[in-house]
């Protein structure tokens, strides 16, 4: 019998304490979970151990068993994806991705143990495919060193799944659950991750993201060890530690962690426990330390409470996105569902239930509660890896290679339906030089019925109808053919009918989505910078967009690009000094559904290919930083109503506790991740609490305009025919004015930006009033391009700052484009000023619809700039 091969994507949890790794089996009607053979455990360790003598690097248990001793098991590496570290594996500097990957071969190995067992003859099953999940508050080299440590492990990354998501995936396809919201609350052991998800029919939406990649078990465990460090201090041992100055204080330290995390584990288990060590540690003058203490769950509760009140402020980030994209609040929520083996502490369930559940406890500042009665608290450990197994099999389909390999037939979707009949369809691809299956077909062969399909020029076949035998398993032959008519390769697939609940496994895509936002600082070269959104912010994922600007005449232009504070790559390009400035930077950046992205494009005749880089790691911030961000932060404070003002505080008071301790510690990349989370609530203070958008400096040269451009018509006239009430748009510009000031004096945006928007309609009737004084008959046409282009540009900026007032993110966007767009035209002015004319025509279309859709909500300039300046107070409504 000709062997096949089988390929079957799995889904891996690479955690940052333990791992796990899952796959469907071939009929997709069941999850199957590596399990230790000894331990029975269904999850490993994130722990490598190499001996100095040299080695295979050893991952798991046996690593972990080091832990303690000299030389230390490299562990939470997760932490450290994405930087420049390197740390220390048995006397050689490895990478965090080369030591991640020893993690996900680790797992690969075992779950290869799991499939062998689906073998049968002529058919043998192999692991070559996975999807492997990521905190859904990863920043990009993060994502892109997980990526990068799949495929040294020997993996094709068929998807970065958020944990979270896969969370809700498992949740939904073991409740057969096809609808529903869900606030997903991921505590691990280095990350908090918590995600708003809505499930229709089957797939799924993510809503809002937020979390902290350096908030977990790992800090509830140093705390611990710094809870026993001071009570064996207090009776009279010397462990007064400086471990990230002294090699012997670190190992200390770490015996106390191993300590401190087993006196957690027993805690979640019972209220008290006795801890006892007898001289594995010893202190700084050698004595062993001998401990045998009563520890109370109370000790342990008092310990993590910060660390856990904290998670809430990402819960109402979360759900506050969800309502800006969805109208989603937390009354909508079906389920609240916990993953990480954090949640096993029950202060954790606790106060999930107190804060987010039910009926709110005493003191909790949140009105607003979800449906659920209790969290779900189940699998915590697991149920990351068994949602991406079962959107590894709805994204991975099946692979089947012949024997040698020359052929591949991969299939589309799962391999369970509650039809009668159903629709099998996959892709066929020649892996050999020599083969050419152009023009090729496939004849499905099974019980009762057969049918034949030609290969389109992608390669992709597809049958409808094929019957399925009920409550059973269908074998389906496929033989490939060649032009010729010669028979190529062989593939089977067994299909399972069912006719109980269809359990929903997201479909083949809508998963991906991006966190953060990922945006450029663009020097626009006359001293003025700004950032411009490249992908948006809960943007699905694949996506791709040209974007396009001016040279600002400097002959190394750098772009760099940040995800919100955090930089995550520069473009740096050497551009001739014979380029004229204002030639067109096109760029194209795209982002797949893998979280790879690419950004390509030119400038004139160069083009350039931006590779990924890591950022340069920030230093410890200084004192000055500190206080000059602190400042900042209470300077705008005040601006905010007494609820977000209390909500800022507390946020402020927690990260900042977390960088005094990470800072005293030497944790230089603990504390430079916590100053960038000052960072972002002072940066959102600001936004909302601070100079409202757009600035006050445009807001007064908005109102300059208009009576500038009403002085001019009042002393050259108007043409005849047009209506132009002199003293009343006089007195409408001043009460607005008057509006304006109140409005930003009280920090109210929606009223400001509704005083924004009655000027800016009655900017642009003086403008149309202005453009008619001359026929363009009697202007050149280089003098009417010029005096257009700059009327639109002007426009156009007014237009932006209406969107930015209104919160039209959308629009602002799309006016950026054409903004950056009609500078380009200026360098072509002189040499071709008819071409100008005919482009602006072409722009000024769209920008008349965006007018009207940002600004003549009332019906526009029909009805006449009284009706424009209407919108209540004294004076107003004169003139309906």
């Amino acid at each position: 019998m000709t062997q096949q091969i089988v390929s079957k994507a799995v889904g891996i949890d690479l955690g940052t304490t333990n791992s796990a790794v899952a796959v469907m089996d071939p009929a997709d009607g069941d999850i199957v979970i590596h399990r230790d053979p000894v331990t029975k455990s269904s999850t490993t360790p994130s722990c490598v151990w190499r001996s100095p003598a040299g080695g295979e690097p050893v991952v798991g248990r046996k690593a972990y068993a080091r832990k303690g001793s000299t030389p230390e098991p490299v562990t939470s590496v997760k932490r450290l994806m994405g930087t420049r570290t390197t740390v220390d594996l048995g006397g050689e500097r490895r990478t965090p991705q080369q030591v991640s990957a020893a993690i996900l071969a680790e797992m690969k190995r075992q779950i290869e143990a799991d499939v062998a067992a689906f073998d049968t003859e002529g058919v043998r099953w192999i692991v070559d495919r996975a999807v492997v999940t990521v905190p859904a508050y990863f920043d990009q080299p993060q994502i892109d060193a997980t990526r990068e440590a799949a495929e040294q492990a020997g993996l094709e990354v068929l998807g970065l799944l958020h944990e979270p998501t896969a969370a809700a995936s498992h949740y939904c396809w073991r409740t057969a659950t096809q609808n529903g919201t869900f606030l997903v609350y991921d505590l691990g052991g280095g990350t908090f991750d918590v995600s708003v998800l809505r499930c229709t029919a089957g797939t799924f939406e993510v809503l809002g993201i937020s979390g902290n990649n350096r908030l977990g078990g790992d800090d509830i465990d140093a705390a611990m060890a710094r809870h026993l460090q001071k009570m064996l201090q207090a009776d009279g041992y010397a462990l007064d530690l400086a471990p990230e100055k002294d090699p012997e204080d670190a190992l200390r330290f770490s015996q106390l962690k191993i300590l401190a995390e087993g006196a957690k584990k027993a805690l979640s288990e019972r209220t008290d426990y006795i801890l006892r060590d007898t001289g594995r540690l010893t202190d700084q003058q050698g004595e062993p330390v001998v401990i045998e203490t009563l520890l109370e769950r109370a000790e342990l509760d008092a310990v993590a409470r910060p660390f856990i009140e904290r998670t809430f402020t990402y819960c109402d980030e979360a759900i506050a996105r969800a309502t800006d994209r969805a109208g989603i609040t937390l009354a909508d929520v079906d389920h609240i569902i916990l993953a990480g083996g954090s949640t096993h502490m029950p202060l954790v369930r606790q106060m999930v239930t107190d804060e987010l559940c039910g009926t709110a406890a005493p003191g909790s500042p949140r009105t607003i509660r979800a449906a659920c009665a209790g969290p779900v608290y189940e699998q915590v450990d697991t149920v990351v890896a068994l949602g991406a197994a079962v959107r590894a099999a709805a994204v991975g389909g099946l692979s089947v290679y012949d024997a040698e390999r020359t052929v591949r037939v991969s299939f589309h979707g799962t391999a369970t339906t509650g039809r009668a009949t159903t629709s099998v369809g996959g892709t066929v691809k020649a892996l050999t030089d020599g083969l050419d299956l152009t023009d090729g077909q496939v004849r499905l062969t099974t019980a009762g019925f057969e049918d034949q399909a030609d290969l389109s020029a992608e390669g992709a076949f597809a049958f409808r109808d094929v019957p399925v035998q009920p409550d059973a398993e269908s074998s389906l032959t496929f033989e490939v053919y060649d032009a010729y008519g010669d028979l190529r390769a062989t593939a089977g697939r067994q299909l399972a009918h069912t006719s109980g609940e269809q359990r929903p496994t997201g479909g083949t895509g809508g998963a991906a989505i991006t966190a953060k936002a990922v945006l450029m600082e663009v020097d626009y070269g006359d001293g003025r910078t700004g950032r411009e959104e490249l992908v948006p912010a809960m943007q699905q994922l694949p996506y791709e967009r040209p974007f396009e600007f001016a040279h600002p005449g400097k002959e190394r232009v750098e772009l760099r690009l940040f995800q919100q504070s955090v930089p995550i790559q520069v473009i740096t390009v050497l551009v001739p000094s014979s380029t004229p400035r204002g030639t067109a930077i096109h760029l194209n950046v795209a982002m797949y559904e893998n979280a790879a992205i690419a950004v390509r494009g030119s400038i004139g005749e160069i083009s350039f290919d931006v590779p990924i880089e890591l950022p340069v790691e920030r230093e410890m911030p200084s004192e000055a930083e500190t206080a000059a961000l602190y400042q900042r932060f209470k300077e705008n404070l005040g601006y905010l109503a007494a609820g977000p003002q209390n909500t800022a505080k507390a946020q402020w008071a927690m990260a900042e506790r977390a960088f005094q301790e990470a800072k005293e510690s030497g944790d230089v990349p603990g504390a430079v991740h916590e100053f960038r989370e000052l960072e972002q609530i002072a940066d959102a203070v600001s936004r909302s609490g601070g100079e409202l958008q757009p600035p006050k400096r445009d807001f007064d040269d908005l109102v300059a305009d208009c009576q500038g451009l009403h002085a001019h018509l009042v002393e050259n006239g108007v043409p005849e025919g047009k209506t132009f009430d002199a003293p009343e748009i006089a007195r409408g510009i001043e009460e607005q004015r008057l509006r304006g000031e109140q409005a930003h004096a009280a920090g109210d945006q929606r009223a400001y930006g509704e005083v924004i928007q009655r000027l800016q309609r009655v900017f642009g009737y003086l403008q149309g009033l202005m453009r008619s004084e001359r026929t363009a008959a009697e202007i050149p046409p280089a003098v009417r391009a010029s005096a257009q282009l700059q009327a639109d540009l002007r426009g156009t900026e007014e237009l932006i700052r209406v969107a930015e007032a209104t919160g039209r993110t959308a629009e602002s966007r799309e006016l950026s484009d054409i903004h950056h767009k009609l500078r380009l035209q200026e360098a072509r002015i002189a040499a071709d000023p008819e071409g100008v004319l005919r482009d602006i025509s072409r722009t000024n279309a769209r920008l008349r619809q965006l007018a009207r859709i940002l600004i003549d909500v009332d019906g526009g300039s029909d009805y006449g700039v009284p009706i424009l300046l209407q919108g209540g107070g004294p004076g107003q409504g004169r003139h309906q």
